[in-house]
């Protein structure tokens, strides 16, 4: 038996946590779940000798599917049964839910890292994201309210409240992160999570003037849908680290997800007040000297309010007719 191995076969799940390591004695070497396979792995998609793998005398891994009904999968290439392919030390090769790497002895080794040292540039990221995501919720809070005194007597809560929530959302995904990558990344979470509600703030408020500077009212009035397009962002960058493979499914995922949900939501308003907006003019309002869009002239404004005025009275008749006919029944 020779004292160093030919090749060492690791084995690892969907999450990425190593199950086995094998040390390869002899070639050729056959993989399957029944016992006379010489690397066995425990998984029910895998057939009883699944693969079998030998080098060539030119020093080529070569791989043999057998009889299975899955096959296997080099990278985005599938082998079915009866299939035959070269297999480099670079590749991760799928087999039922298991993927597996090898190693050949004569691989050039890549040199030696140097021990982590303490992420202060991440850890002076999370500061600053932590402080943006406070920063936006005070500013939000701030404006809303007009008394000095209220706010002061607000402040205490607020930050409380909003401690909690980074805390609890990131916190969640922390745990699911532990569960199925094997890493909790908490501190990644709360990034991703105080980046993206300060980033919606900001981008809402930009909205908002630039319908104020342009009269482009529909990007006020829809703004609920830049908060919608930023949680999607977020909550894709938390799954990119609880499912480290198949992220472009991903995206597809919660890009469709997205929009139904914002179909959903404009349907619904239609449904109730006739328009795709809740509401019916923006609420916030900058400086004259901002506007950027020409006035209106005073006759086309009174021409353009008699009109809203006739549609108003029309819905108004409407509704009281349909009122006069549920007291009828």
């Amino acid at each position: 038996m020779n004292a160093v191995p030919l090749a060492m076969v690791e084995v690892s799940d969907r999450s990425g946590r190593l199950l086995v390591r094998h040390a390869v004695r002899h070639w050729p070497l056959t993989i399957g779940r029944a016992l006379s396979a010489d690397l066995v792995l425990d998984d029910p998609h895998v057939a009883g000798e699944h693969l079998r793998l030998d080098r060539d005398a030119e020093g080529v891994l070569r791989a043999q599917v057998l009889d299975t009904v899955n096959g296997v999968a080099l990278g985005r290439q599938r082998h079915d049964a009866g299939g035959a392919f070269v297999w480099n030390d670079i590749d991760t090769l799928d087999i039922g839910r298991l993927h597996l790497r090898v190693r050949l002895a004569d691989s050039p080794l890549a040199p030696e890292q140097a021990l982590p040292r303490f992420p202060w540039g991440m850890a002076g990221l999370t500061v600053l994201a932590v402080l943006a995501a406070f920063a936006a919720d005070f500013v939000t809070n701030w404006i809303q309210v007009d008394d000095p005194q209220k706010r002061a007597q607000r402040l205490p809560g607020q930050l409380l409240a909003m401690a909690g929530a980074l805390g609890g959302w990131a916190g969640a995904w922390a745990l699911l992160s532990k569960l199925f990558a094997g890493h909790p990344n908490f501190w990644r979470h709360v990034r991703i999570a105080s980046m993206a509600f300060a980033g919606a703030v900001v981008l809402a408020a930009l909205s908002n003037l630039l319908a104020f500077m342009f009269s482009w009212e529909s990007l006020a009035l829809h703004d609920e849908l830049v908060w919608a397009a930023v949680a999607a962002l977020a909550v894709y960058l938390h799954l990119q680290l609880v499912v480290l493979r198949r992220r472009v499914l991903l995206a597809g995922l919660v890009a469709g997800v997205s929009l139904l949900g914002a179909g959903t939501v404009l349907g619904s308003t239609w449904m109730q007040h006739k328009r795709l907006a809740r509401d019916l003019y923006m609420a916030s309002l900058f400086p004259p000297g901002w506007r950027v869009a020409p006035a209106v002239p005073v006759r086309q404004f009174v021409d353009e309010a008699s009109a809203l005025k006739a549609r108003v009275d029309e819905r108004r008749r409407t509704q009281e007719a349909a009122g006069a006919e549920d007291d009828d029944d």
